[in-house]
This record gives C-alpha cells, structure tokens and sequence, in this order.
C-alpha cells in the first residue's frame, strides 16, 4: 500500500520540516479571536474573555495551567516563597543583600547563578512579567506546532482510498456541539499542549505500545461516570490505598479544617488546585508522574470548561457531554499522530524502493 497524496515519490524527508522550521513556525503560533457564548465555570476570569464579545487570549491564562498561579508574576511570587521581598530588594537593589540571603535566593532557583542574574535584570528593567509571558508563549508555540506537524499526514485506506487521519473541521461537525473554527482548534490546541507533555518523555524510550497506553491512560481522566478531578483523586486514593476520600486526607496528613471535605468537593467539581495537588501527593514514594497528570486534569478541565462555554448550541450541553467529547478527541488526536508516523515510513520506505 502507498499513499497517494505525494507528489515527489514518496521522498518522507521533504515532507518532513527541519527543527529550525517547527520553532519559527512555533514563534509565529498567535491565538485566533475567541467567542464565549457563557462565562466558563471553573476559569471564570482565566482568558480575560466576555460573553458574545470577540476578544484574544489574556497573557496569563498559561501561567494558570501551567502552575496553577494566576499570573507569571505569582509563579516567580511562588517559586521565591517567603524570599519574595529579598529578591524585589536584590533585583532593584533597594538595600544591600547579605550573603545568606542570596545564598537562600540562589537555593530557590536550584543554585543557577545565571537564572538568578536574569530574573533580577527582567526585574530591574520592570519587564519580568511580559518577558516570562513571551518565553512561555513561544514555549508553548513550539509545541503546539511539533504536535500539529507530525500530526498533519495523510494517508490513504489501500481498498476504498478514504482518508485515515482525521480532520479537525469534519470531526468537529459530527460532534453534538456548535464551535466556531477558531473555537474548536483553540480545544484541539490545548489537547495537543497536554498529550505532548504526556509523550515527549516517551519519545526515545519506548514503542507505540506504550505510548498508547500514555495516551488512554491521560483519556482516561475523563472517563464517564465522574467529574476529570475526581478520576484524578481516585487515582490518587489508589496508590495510598485508601478506601474512600476521608482516608485518603488522613493518609495523605492534610491539614486545615474538613481537608475531607475539600477533596469532596474537589470531586464534584470546585477548583484543583495546584497547591492540592502538591499537598495530597506529598507523602507518596514518588510523587512525580501524580502530580504531573493531576495538573494535566487541570488543562483538560479547563478545555472542557472552554467547551461548554463556547458551544453556540440553542440546549448548550452540559459538563460530562463536553468531557465525553474531549476523552474522545484526546484518543483521536492520538491516533492521527500514530497514522501520521506510519505514513512518515512507509513513504521513506517506497522512496527507497524508487530504482536510482
């Protein structure tokens, strides 16, 4: 079988874009114009957008599902902790910093004396916050457009020649919602974003096998049944081995009033926040791999948020038909990537077999 959508003899190498390509392409990735027909629930105020008023992203909604913090800004705010001021005071060198204190500045950025330097200078010149927003704009980017380009093949059925890989427009269209396209690829976008987080670390140490199993196991947080937190948290319960939320805040020692019943609520669908999901994972062997997905649930709750909030439907749908949605297109936008990569081969490989 041989795709017949080439028109250099399957040569996959000028098919394929160079590395310089993709992160030029992944600078010049700017968000589209955006209609929210309601405002989100979860991320009321996360893309700086009003109802039936076209508008770009807010800057800062990244900051949000990247660490959970409203704004660049509270990361740095954050990451510094209770050495906030001492960095404010270092960078704009307001008083002079004693050598413990820029020692414990130093420890806050994992001892990078250049990272330090950097963020104090951004601090100095009062451009930190909008140069953070461009890297993590740019960052993003990158890989959006790695995901969507090795994504975007085509390859043919060999009996009927139907197109196997899906495209976005008609997919969209036989789901029981109405998006506009710049709606419906701002969902795929974010999908793309957080299945990439999932696979890149794959790349080089494992097969399709396992990277399948990444990806269902991320679909999985949106499994029917279940708000995408509470999958999360039972996850979470799993490995304690908990039986119920109740016990999975005592054997996690949260602390504060009724922690149980923040993780309940948690459950039914108020705010994860990050600083749960830090604090509920603390006491697990390796915390890691938790935490990571319990903030990728994060960014699947914020694009199923996006979606019930920018459906134009006249019976808008409700939560679980969105999250049913999104597990669906997170499979989908797996299996093109797949196809994509079976195309990639098997044209490399009929360019090999092109006598010379």
């Amino acid at each position: 079988m041989q795709p017949t959508n080439s028109t250099d003899r399957g040569n996959v190498e000028m098919h394929m874009p160079t590395v310089g390509q993709i992160l030029q392409n992944g600078m010049g990735q700017p968000f589209d114009l955006l209609i929210l027909r309601r405002s989100m629930k979860l991320f009321p105020t996360s893309l700086g957008l009003k109802p039936l008023k076209a508008g770009l992203p807010s800057d800062e909604f990244l900051a949000n599902l990247l660490s959970g913090r409203r704004t660049h800004l509270a990361i740095i705010r954050n990451g510094f902790g209770k050495d906030f001021k001492n960095f404010q005071n270092y960078a704009l060198q307001r008083v002079k910093t004693t050598p413990e204190i820029r020692d414990r500045l130093l420890e806050a950025v994992d001892g990078n004396e250049e990272l330090l330097e950097f963020l104090a200078n951004r601090m100095r010149e009062d451009v930190l916050g909008a140069q953070l927003a461009q890297l993590t704009r740019a960052s993003e980017g990158t890989l959006y457009q790695v995901m969507r380009t090795l994504s975007s093949g085509s390859l043919k059925c060999e009996h009927c020649q139907a197109e196997l890989i899906s495209r976005p427009t008609r997919w969209w269209c036989e789901q029981h919602c109405e998006l506009g396209e710049a709606e419906y690829r701002f969902v795929d976008r974010m999908l793309y974003d957080v299945l990439a987080t999932t696979l890149l670390p794959l790349v080089f140490r494992s097969n399709w096998a396992q990277k399948k199993e990444a990806a269902e196991h991320l679909a999985s947080l949106c499994n029917p049944g279940a708000h995408v937190f509470k999958n999360w948290l039972d996850l979470v319960r799993h490995d304690y081995r908990a039986k119920d939320l109740a016990a999975l805040a005592t054997r996690a020692g949260l602390s504060g009033p009724s922690p149980d019943s923040h993780l309940q609520r948690c459950a039914r669908g108020d705010m994860l926040t990050a600083d749960t999901i830090q604090g509920v994972t603390a006491r697990l062997k390796d915390p890691a791999p938790l935490r990571n997905l319990g903030m990728q649930s994060r960014a699947l709750a914020f694009a199923i948020d996006f979606l019930v909030a920018a459906d134009s439907d006249a019976s808008s749908m409700g939560w679980p038909d969105a999250q049913a949605i999104v597990k669906a297109r997170i499979l989908q936008l797996f299996q093109d990537l797949q196809l994509s990569f079976l195309a990639g081969v098997r044209l490399a490989k009929a360019s090999a077999e092109v006598p010379v």
